[in-house]
């Protein structure tokens, strides 16, 4: 019974040396999972975009005028964020006029900017007073 026990023992271990694979397919140097996945430049994960001409900015709306001629009203939050060539800038540098590209996200009774990038502007590079929504500056 013994011989049986160990004769199967060889045969299992012969069989499996024959089986095995190179370590190289086994192993990977890297892991499978990447750190950072694939950016899809046609997902909604920036929300829906809008491309258009600043017609007014007041304190809390961006009123634009889209490519398609239709007014577009975004309601401008704390956690909107601006940018201008690849970099964040403040506000101040959003003049009517300029071209832009906002995402924003629709909650069904309004639409709320997210990010706002600023393709071109009116020959106004420095920053600009913002108008209240009677049209004075802010003091």
């Amino acid at each position: 019974m013994a011989k049986l026990i160990f004769g199967g023992a060889v045969l299992g271990a012969v069989l499996l040396a024959g089986c095995q694979t190179g370590g190289a397919v086994a192993l990977r140097d890297t892991p499978v999972v990447r750190d950072q996945p694939a950016q899809n430049p046609s997902s909604l994960e920036r929300g829906l975009l809008v491309r258009g001409t600043v017609d007014k900015d007041y304190d809390n709306v961006l009123v634009m005028q889209d490519d398609l001629g239709e007014r577009r009203y975004l309601r401008i939050g704390n956690n909107t964020r601006y940018f201008q060539d690849g970099k964040q800038v403040s506000r101040e540098f959003l003049a009517p006029g300029s071209t832009v590209r906002a995402s924003y996200d629709f909650n069904n009774r309004e639409q709320i900017a997210r990010e706002i990038h600023i393709l071109s502007t009116d020959g106004e590079s420095a920053p600009v007073q913002l108008p209240t929504r009677s049209g004075a500056p802010i003091p």
